[in-house]
């Protein structure tokens, strides 16, 4: 029987088969694992080329790779982190203010974010289809209710003051389950405003 064919046997380069199906775009796969719950973590990376900084615009130098872990959405039904070797570099010019800087990439995560977009993503369609709760969702993305509830809030402001959100509806429903709990939670606070009230006159 013919060896089986491993698409990740050669060393020295990367596998365009686990970057495809990791997809992440513009980073590499050099590692996975995972551990005894099923859990999976991902190691990416970014090739090296050269970058101007920032700033000033002159050719960077170097400075080493600084790991990054964020929460990815999960893989299989189980939660993933994605660690991101980010390349550093330094700004050889004495007069630039950026001095060391990390290489950002805001369609795979906001700068200081905890959660990568497309997890962001994913939380918030649960929300939408699913009506998942976030602390659901935190249990699910093995992380906690303030990580997750703070990494979609500015999308989904973002997204109430899109004045696009609209376009193309012509009709709105109205969910009678709702109305209901609405109106018995309207009637709940007036009986409790106006039981306050007269105690608060006796």
């Amino acid at each position: 029987m013919p060896e089986p064919m491993s698409c990740c046997h050669l060393g020295g380069g990367y596998c365009e088969r686990c970057d495809l199906l990791v997809g992440l775009p513009g980073l590499h796969v050099i590692g996975v694992e995972r551990d005894d719950g099923g859990a999976v973590t991902v190691v990416v990376e970014s090739a090296q080329g050269p970058m101007g900084c920032p700033a000033c615009g002159v050719v960077a130098h170097r400075h080493g790779r600084r790991d990054v872990r964020l929460v990815d959405a999960p893989v299989f039904g189980k939660p993933a982190t994605v660690v991101w070797r980010k390349r550093r570099w330094r700004c050889p010019e004495p007069a630039c203010p950026v001095g060391v800087f990390d290489e950002q990439d805001e369609t795979i995560a906001r700068p200081r974010g905890l959660l990568t977009v497309r997890a962001c993503w994913w939380a918030i369609g649960e929300l939408r289809r699913e009506h998942a709760s976030v602390q659901g969702l935190a249990r699910r993305l093995g992380t906690t209710w303030r990580t997750v509830w703070t990494s979609i809030k500015p999308l989904l402001q973002a997204a109430d003051q899109d004045p696009d959100r609209f376009a193309g509806v012509t009709r709105l429903g109205v969910d009678e389950h709702i109305v209901r709990h609405e109106a018995l939670l309207f009637r709940m606070e007036v009986r409790d405003l106006h039981r306050l009230a007269v105690a608060a006159a006796g």
